[in-house]
């Protein structure tokens, strides 16, 4: 498949993503190509697991380990590693595996993952619309509105999480929001994300609000941070995470995204 710059702006729409990055008249100024967000690939792949992902998945653990830029061709495909039914191993290929390193891939899993989940959080209710879940069921093409759900649930802890950034609560988020919103020329970059799924799969509407419980802990000052989030609807969790935050030089970032390519008029 290729992703291409109306779909990412409709994904920003849904998801409420204003990072310039995936803004093809900014990026432009630039030379370069827009970046796909890193959830839309991610939801897009995880959704050619929809059933394992319901009916039996416990755990889904993300790394992110390279960007994809809009009009690359890119092999979206899940398989079984070591012949273990227990686990899907999930790949975006582009020239390499973005979802993979050496050491380690993208899965959905039988079992949980090995993490903290007794922090309380501090809420951050967003507000969601009808037409935001239909245009992001109709972009990653998922036709189980319990997966749409779920999927789009994940893809908005993200603005969630920026959110609690740009109103800091806790000296730990204003160390982020320094860091980040300061013109200091770094941004948050996702590592590595792991989620819990509750059983039995959470089936729930979004369209009204979510409800996400965020808390930080630094593990490396103005480098690398843990967020613990849960997701809430109307009581009910959908799921808990810990994501990995590394703080990157934008223009280490950009330098990543490819560039555009003018072809002569002949």
């Amino acid at each position: 498949m290729i992703f291409r710059d109306d779909e990412i702006i409709e994904f920003c729409r849904a998801t409420k993503d204003t990072n310039e990055i995936h803004d093809p008249e900014f990026m432009a100024t630039l030379g370069r190509r827009v970046i796909v967000p890193g959830m839309f690939a991610l939801a897009q792949t995880v959704n050619l697991e929809a059933g394992f992902l319901k009916n039996h998945a416990r755990s889904l653990r993300v790394l992110f380990n390279s960007l994809l830029s809009s009009g690359d061709f890119v092999t979206l495909c899940s398989t079984i590693p070591h012949k273990d039914p227990s686990e899907i191993r999930l790949s975006a290929i582009n020239h390499k595996d973005t979802l993979t390193s050496k050491d380690e891939y993208t899965r959905l899993s039988v079992k949980e993952t090995d993490f903290s989940t007794g922090y309380q959080g501090i809420l951050h209710r967003l507000e969601v619309t009808q037409e935001q879940i239909r245009k992001f069921s109709a972009l990653i093409g998922a036709t189980d509105p319990d997966v749409v759900n779920f999927l789009f649930a994940v893809s908005f802890a993200s603005q969630a999480l920026l959110k609690s950034i740009d109103r800091p609560q806790t000296g730990v988020e204003e160390e982020i929001d320094n860091m980040i919103n300061k013109n200091t020329g770094i941004s948050p970059f996702y590592h590595t994300l792991e989620i819990r799924i509750p059983e039995p799969f959470p089936v729930f509407d979004p369209v009204g609000s979510l409800d996400y419980y965020i808390h930080f802990e630094r593990e490396k000052p103005l480098k690398l941070y843990a967020a613990y989030v849960r997701c809430e609807n109307q009581g009910k969790v959908i799921f808990q995470s810990q994501y990995k935050l590394i703080g990157i030089a934008d223009r280490i970032i950009l330098r990543m995204a490819k560039e555009i390519k003018h072809h002569k008029v002949v």
